[in-house]
């Protein structure tokens, strides 16, 4: 449907900005806890869910996100996922799975990324977010535990002086699905099962909150609305979204919602106007020069898209995301020397964040137009791994191996997909 700044990565949406905007709600809460780092990953699901994996990641879907009427709800959601963390809820978890085979499968499936990619702390299990059943009671806690997380991470909300009243309000959204079959029951309600005493239970730890101190950033309101505008811009129906527009409403949200709607339509001539009122609003803002970037790479300017891009870069060096979109717009002016950019940036990139599927297809597009088809290979191959496609992965590593000379780095990833495609094969057999 698109690529960036909003991109799906395999399973994973992958924004710059989105992704800066949960670190920022998240950061209290996560200092709270004294945690220490978290990853926070979304999901490509309407289904509302979210879940903690092991290495401190949570995963949060967009149905989860967009069901959420303020940024406290998602907070306690984001609270309540690092009380599992904190609470040692995930290795109890996967002691009472029972089945060996089973548990070595859900093993490789949340932790191939991390291999297939190279190494890193993320490893992200984007297969885990599937419906199956299996899956689902992976994921679910024991009622004890939910309940534990409850009160866990509404204590980390007072620390932090935010009310925990929002945990009730989340709970309150999917009270009753119980009683519902469960193909009518939301993920959400599945995976982190209700009772009467677990509500109960929270409901006398919020009302010992006395409103401490907030911690919050003062902006998080701001930078949540916009990302809620991008959730709405790009998921929902564009016309739907632009009917719940007011037409006489200028202010900033308003002109983005309606900047990404109408070129969701597509509609050139008023994404344009509005894109260019919200440049005028925020002329050195790189996220607004980041969307227009992609505005323009996705109408076939590819030449401004990359000045539009590189004006985002230069205020966010070190942003992958953002790096990955000027590859993409150097690679699309389609000369010698735009393809040699195209690779210096994108390698950028892929040193900073792996996990990006769009990028990695640029960056193998960049390396055999470039004439290095071995790197070519092994990039296709970490695609494919990425997208739990070990079938294609394995023949893109196959290749890789005889290109690239031994003992090289790109060789020894060859080699270790080629381990885990067979592993996962054994594993699917016994099932």
């Amino acid at each position: 449907m698109f690529w960036s700044p909003i991109a799906y990565a395999q399973g994973l949406i992958r924004d710059a900005e989105i992704e800066r905007t949960l670190r920022i709600i998240a950061e209290p809460i996560i200092k709270a806890a004294g945690i220490g780092r978290v990853n926070i990953f979304i999901i490509n699901s309407n289904s509302p869910n979210a879940f903690a994996t092991g290495g401190n990641n949570v995963f949060l879907s967009s149905g989860l996100i967009r069901r959420m009427k303020n940024v406290e709800m998602l907070q306690s959601v984001i609270a309540h996922e690092i009380g599992h963390l904190t609470g040692g809820h995930l290795a109890q978890r996967a002691a009472n799975i029972g089945s060996a085979n089973t548990a070595a499968g859900v093993g490789v499936l949340l932790g191939i990324l991390t291999a297939a990619a190279g190494g890193g702390g993320a490893g992200v299990g984007v297969a885990a977010a599937t419906s199956s059943a299996g899956q689902r009671n992976f994921l679910a806690f024991t009622r004890a535990q939910e309940s534990a997380a409850d009160q866990a991470g509404a204590r980390y909300m007072a620390r932090a002086g935010i009310n925990p009243a929002a945990a009730l309000d989340v709970l309150n959204i999917f009270r009753g699905q119980e009683a519902l079959n469960i193909s009518r029951q939301d993920s959400y309600a599945i995976t982190h099962p209700l009772h009467s005493q677990r509500i109960a239970d929270l409901k006398t730890v919020v009302a010992a909150y006395k409103g401490n101190v907030s911690t919050q950033n003062p902006n998080v309101d701001y930078w949540y609305a916009r990302s809620v505008a991008k959730f709405n811009g790009f998921i929902g129906s564009p016309k739907g979204t632009l009917r719940r527009v007011s037409k006489t409403d200028k202010g900033e949200i308003a002109t983005l919602t309606r900047a990404i709607a109408y070129h969701r339509l597509p509609n050139k001539k008023k994404s344009m106007v509005e894109i260019k009122r919200l440049l005028a609003m925020r002329p050195a803002d790189p996220y607004y020069q980041e969307l227009y970037g992609q505005m323009l790479l996705e109408n076939g300017n590819a030449s401004a898209a990359t000045a539009a891009y590189a004006k985002a870069v230069n205020k966010l060096p070190k942003d992958a995301q953002i790096l990955a979109g000027l590859g993409r717009a150097q690679l699309a002016q389609n000369t010698k020397s735009s393809t040699q950019a195209a690779l210096k940036t994108l390698k950028r990139s892929y040193a900073r964040d792996p996990r990006n599927g769009r990028m990695l297809r640029d960056l193998g597009v960049a390396y055999a137009k470039t004439g290095n088809p071995g790197m070519a290979s092994i990039t296709s191959a970490e695609r494919y791994a990425l997208a739990s496609n070990f079938k294609l992965a394995a023949v893109h590593a196959e290749r890789a191996e005889k290109l690239l000379p031994q003992g090289s780095t790109g060789w020894r990833k060859a080699v270790d997909i080629l381990s885990i495609a067979k592993r996962t094969s054994k594993i699917r057999k016994k099932r």
